[in-house]
């Protein structure tokens, strides 16, 4: 493990480090959240890090499956420390307690630690067990990295039930460098105020200004025409909407200048070091997490600012890797017209599939998080809300909420971007979406007047008709054993599984509007989930008797590796 490796772990970590928790249950909390993907509010509960926890860390039960999985974090002081086998061996052991409720009752009475007992009771571990839950899987998490010992008892289970997952740092640390935040801007500006500064202490090393600054010198700050400013908002320019159309319009009008800090939110901005210099505020270090569409509009009407025009601007200066960062940029933002998309823009799951997709396929493809991001002409963009869509209806199963788009980046967003969703899988959505925009003029035309709820739907099929071959199931599954070498041959024979089901749904559509008559209405049909099973029904018992007859009718491009 280099020093390099080591010190971005822990700096990830340490924004977990709250509270009581060692450093321990800090770096098992950034796993948690960032690579196991949970839920931010369901980690703490998740915890029962501490002395006599028997080798259990955290649980996390999937109840729909009936698993449960153990985890046990180690967090080691210097870089370069090695990880050895015992406490390898202590995880596996910890299996045997959730085997029968016998087992577990004999955890109980072994008189674990509070924490763990309390999780144990607020789980349900013991009816759990005896419905039918065990352990499938463990996973370790350290900061360290596995020695010669560790690696040899790691890989003579490799195989075994339960699975034994090993995060050691050459693992954990590619994560942390795709999630980490974006560093303020290193820049020093100094900003006039109307009335001298004055900073208050909020505690904890946080201090705050709020003050009145001549928007001249705001639309002159660095990093705003490559949008660097921004790099913590969960949004970037949004376009010429009504909103910025009025914005830009008073900016204009002069007589508008000297009532505009009365109704505009101001700005919020956040810095390293702050201070007052000759009757300024002084700012070491840059970024602006809320105001972006504001900013954007006084640069880009320079020339009409008059001296009138001033601009409420609240500072906050912070540690930049805090928690408290993430807290602002939500809060500041969730009290605007800012959907829950733009919030989940910083969240450590979108920076990282982000980051995968520009590393593995970033020639050709780009994954697009906020509002306003920018690529190159020549590349496919797949934004994340088409992404979500898709996932929803292929791999969740449930296509009449895949056009909820609330329930995408609220509820369901664990669901839809689980800890299998990666780059690769991305990257055969992406070629999915492009089937999906070859066929849409095979629909019918009342059809494609309501494409954006048939488009889920036809996706949500396909899903089900690569699932008919083993073939079908394993490029669902790993991708990237096809792609993007077999990229064309791919995407002809989902186009051909696509058209085949686009003609069966136009079929379907014809012969219900003949049974039903004018009580069949095909606009909400795909809207709605015993409708959308009804038509895959009929859509799937036909095709398995097409393949039935040709063999090679079902998906079978064989993988390249």
């Amino acid at each position: 493990m280099s020093r390099a490796e080591f010190d971005l772990i822990e700096g990830e970590s340490k924004v977990y480090l709250t509270g009581d928790r060692s450093r321990s249950a800090a770096l098992l909390a950034w796993f948690l959240n960032t690579v196991w993907r949970m839920e931010p509010e369901d980690v703490d509960d998740a915890i029962c890090d501490g002395g006599g926890d028997k080798g259990i860390d955290a649980l996390d039960v999937d109840d729909d499956l009936e698993e449960i999985t153990i985890f046990q974090s180690k967090h080691r002081e210097k870089p370069g420390a090695g990880q050895g086998d015992q406490d390898l061996k202590n995880l596996v052991g910890a299996a045997a307690f959730f085997e029968t409720p016998e087992a577990v009752d004999g955890l109980i009475r072994g008189k674990p630690n509070p924490e763990l007992l309390r999780l144990l009771k607020r789980l349900k571990i013991r009816e759990k067990v005896a419905e039918g839950a065990h352990a499938t899987r463990l996973v370790f998490i350290t900061n360290g990295t596995l020695d010669r010992a560790g690696r040899d008892y790691a890989a003579a289970l490799a195989g075994r039930q339960p699975v034994l997952d090993v995060w050691d740092s050459p693992r954990l640390a590619p994560v942390a460098g795709r999630t980490r935040r974006p560093e303020l801007r290193d820049d020093k500006v100094k900003l006039s105020s109307a009335t001298v500064p004055e900073l208050v202490d909020l505690g904890d090393g946080v201090r705050m200004a709020l003050i009145l600054v001549p928007a001249a010198e705001l639309a002159a700050l660095p990093g705003i025409e490559d949008l660097s400013l921004f790099d913590r908002n969960v949004r970037l320019g949004v376009g010429k909407t009504r909103i910025n159309r009025e914005l830009a319009k008073t900016v204009r009008d002069a007589s508008e200048h000297r009532l505009f800090p009365a109704y505009h939110n101001g700005l919020t901005m956040l810095t390293k070091r702050l201070g007052v210099d000759s009757g300024k505020l002084a700012l070491d270090g840059i970024t602006v997490v809320n105001g972006c569409q504001s900013l954007l509009a006084l640069y880009q009407n320079n020339g009409a600012l008059t001296g009138d025009l001033r601009v409420l601007v609240k500072v906050v200066q912070l540690d930049a890797g805090g928690e408290l960062t993430d807290k602002i940029t939500f809060r500041t933002n969730n009290q605007n017209s800012v959907d829950i998309r733009d919030q989940r823009s910083t969240d450590p799951i979108q920076r990282d599939l982000q980051e995968q997709v520009k590393a593995q396929y970033g020639a050709e493809m780009a994954y697009a998080i906020r509002a306003g991001e920018v690529f190159p002409r020549d590349i496919r963009v797949l934004d994340n809300q088409r992404a979500a869509q898709l996932l929803m209806a292929m791999y969740v199963g449930e296509p009449w909420n895949a056009v909820r788009k609330v329930r995408l980046f609220d509820e369901d967003y664990r669901t839809i971007f689980n800890r299998e969703v990666d780059g690769h899988r991305l990257y055969l959505i992406a070629l999915v979406d492009q089937v999906l925009d070859a066929v849409a003029d095979d629909l019918r035309g009342d059809l494609r007047a309501s494409f954006a709820s048939v488009r889920v739907t036809i996706a949500h099929i396909l899903a089900q008709l690569l699932r008919q071959s083993q073939e079908g199931k394993d490029l669902l599954a790993a991708p990237q054993r096809w792609l993007p070498d077999l990229r064309d041959a791919v995407s002809v024979a989902l186009r051909d599984e696509a058209k085949s089901i686009v003609d069966l749904v136009n079929g379907y559509i014809a012969e219900q509007i003949k049974e039903r008559g004018d009580e069949f209405d095909p606009k909400i049909v795909f809207k709605n989930e015993n409708e959308i099973g009804r038509v895959e029904r009929d859509v799937l018992n036909f095709s398995r008797r097409l393949a039935a007859r040709h063999k090679e009718y079902r998906f079978n491009v064989s993988p390249l590796r």
